[in-house]
């Protein structure tokens, strides 16, 4: 296979940087930086990632369809992980442990908004005409050409508002030996730069409309997701007696479900270095 995958990849710079930069940034949240937002306590935008604050100011090259709303939920995501305001500490005596989460978690959550910050970046989405050109060579370019129509017809559904790497993932089997084969993301050596971001996008599936979204599209092309907790990431064929299927998400849900994946992803880009990891799980 002589494709080479070569997304534009922030994350290993921005992990350098990024606890510095949240220590500086954070060492002083008083509550004049706390502000509320829908009645829950938030952190200010001047105390967000810089490319927070541009996408704030409307001097990002983003194409969100409602930026200010995901600056809130940046606002609110770094909050309650650098502040530790989650069910631990809120509804168990485990008062003692506040300080080391808010440290380790708030950390990551800073690492997690300046990756995103970055990845809803225009130019660091797919460029499907490239990809096509890319992929007309190959000798098995049809089921190749599957998995591109697949990633186009998710860009058609979702646009700029799922970050970029919500499409590279999907795209991912193009650059494969064989387009069903199975990748462990965090033990593979091609894939392991990238791993993070994919898995988050893929576990963050489990805001079920998203999923049954992305198999619906995936069936009428002949593929099914596949996703474990080893971090396998594969597209398996549809069989001969399986059909495709239809799902649409309901309007008025649009927005809501959307949210939810972000949020998602925010927090399982975050909680990925601190998941415990195992090469039994992946066979």
């Amino acid at each position: 296979m002589s494709l080479d995958f070569n997304e534009n990849i922030v994350e290993e710079t921005v992990s350098n940087v990024s606890t510095a930069t949240f220590s500086t940034a954070t060492k002083d949240l008083s509550s004049t930086n706390i502000c509320l937002i829908e009645g829950e306590q938030a952190i200010a935008v001047n105390q967000l990632p810089q490319s927070w604050q541009d996408i704030y100011a409307a001097n990002s090259n983003t194409k969100l369809s409602d930026p200010q709303a995901y600056v809130k939920m940046a606002q609110l995501f770094l909050h309650k992980m650098s502040n530790g305001d989650v069910d631990l500490f809120n509804e168990s005596k485990s008062e003692h442990l506040k300080p080391a989460f808010c440290e380790i978690f708030g950390s990551l959550a800073w690492e997690a908004l300046e990756f995103y910050g970055e990845d809803f970046k225009v130019e660091k989405y797919p460029d499907f005409d490239l990809i096509k050109k890319e992929i007309l060579s190959e000798e098995d370019c049809d089921e190749r050409k599957k998995i591109l129509e697949i990633g186009k017809a998710l860009f058609e559904e979702f646009g700029y508002d799922l970050p970029a790497s919500f499409y590279h993932v999907h795209l991912a089997p193009i650059y494969r030996e064989e387009v069903s084969e199975i990748r462990p993301l965090r033990f593979s050596e091609p894939d392991k730069n990238n791993a993070r971001a994919w898995d988050a996008s893929l576990h963050g599936q489990k805001v079920f409309p998203i999923q049954l979204t992305v198999q619906s599209i995936s069936s009428k092309h002949g593929f099914f997701q596949e996703h474990g907790c080893g971090c396998n990431h594969a597209m398996t064929r549809v069989g001969a007696t399986d059909t495709a299927f239809d799902y649409q998400i309901r309007p008025e849900m649009r927005t809501t479900w959307i949210r939810d994946f972000i949020w998602t992803i925010w927090y399982e880009y975050a909680f990925f270095k601190f998941t415990p990891v195992t090469r039994f799980l992946i066979g």
